[in-house]
């Protein structure tokens, strides 16, 4: 008997506390990605947020349900406190890792890339300026297509391993980056595995840049069918 495998649908956002503005002024669109998302189905939904603030998050999404929270430019209560509140979910579950991403910071490998490697970093340029020419700001809905884009989190990709290779033998500046950023996402997947039941059908919410290592790590596990989002983003 074929062993029915919990499904996963990673969805990939911005952090809407950036533009606050466009959160005030979509409502409407909010709410139109709220009712392409329910096609999914989801039995469970995951968000980016520490289980340091499950309690925190716990209490939010009770006053929401009970409408005495007014939801802030935060696209877990914007987005998923409404998901799971119309499909009569009872929570929604953190699955962020909290990681010391100060050793070295992103800007510093940055910074050693343009002193000791302007070539490479020239290069890294080139492809954020091709990501750059990807993207599309004008609504909520434009900005998940996107970011939601395998073109576009591959191209992603192609900048993280060209920052592998800032530094030299004996100092080791992009991995050194790279391991805290892997570190956090293998948790993040690890948090998402523990959560899975049979039959669950598991909506996660995260920033985009996380989506390539999640779709590997959850993929390579073959424990998950991961589903593609595209047909889930209202058009």
């Amino acid at each position: 008997m074929a062993v029915i495998k919990p499904e996963i649908l990673l969805v990939g956002t911005f952090h809407m506390s950036m533009n606050p503005e466009m959160v005030n002024d979509q409502q409407q669109e909010i709410q139109e990605i709220i009712v392409s998302l329910k096609e999914f189905k989801p039995t469970k939904i995951a968000v980016e947020k520490s289980f340091l603030l499950e309690e925190e998050l716990d209490r939010k999404f009770k006053a929401f349900k009970n409408k005495t929270l007014t939801p802030t430019y935060d696209e877990v209560e914007q987005v998923a406190f409404r998901l799971a509140h119309e499909l009569e979910l009872p929570t929604v579950y953190p699955i962020d890792e909290i990681v010391d991403m100060s050793s070295p910071t992103l800007n510093e490998v940055f910074e050693w890339a343009k002193e000791h490697q302007p070539a490479l970093f020239k290069e890294i340029m080139e492809v954020q300026k091709g990501l750059k020419s990807m993207e599309n700001n004008e609504t909520i809905k434009t900005i998940l297509h996107y970011v939601n884009d395998p073109n576009y989190s591959t191209e992603l990709q192609r900048i993280y391993m060209k920052l592998a290779r800032v530094g030299d033998r004996q100092h080791q500046v992009g991995v050194q980056w790279l391991k805290q950023w892997h570190h956090r996402d293998l948790a993040i997947a690890a948090n998402i595995s523990r959560i899975a039941g049979k039959g669950d059908r598991i909506l996660v919410l995260i920033g985009g840049d996380h989506l390539h290592l999640l779709q590997q790590f959850l993929t390579d596990s073959g424990d998950f069918n991961v589903r593609s989002v595209q047909p889930y983003l209202p058009q």
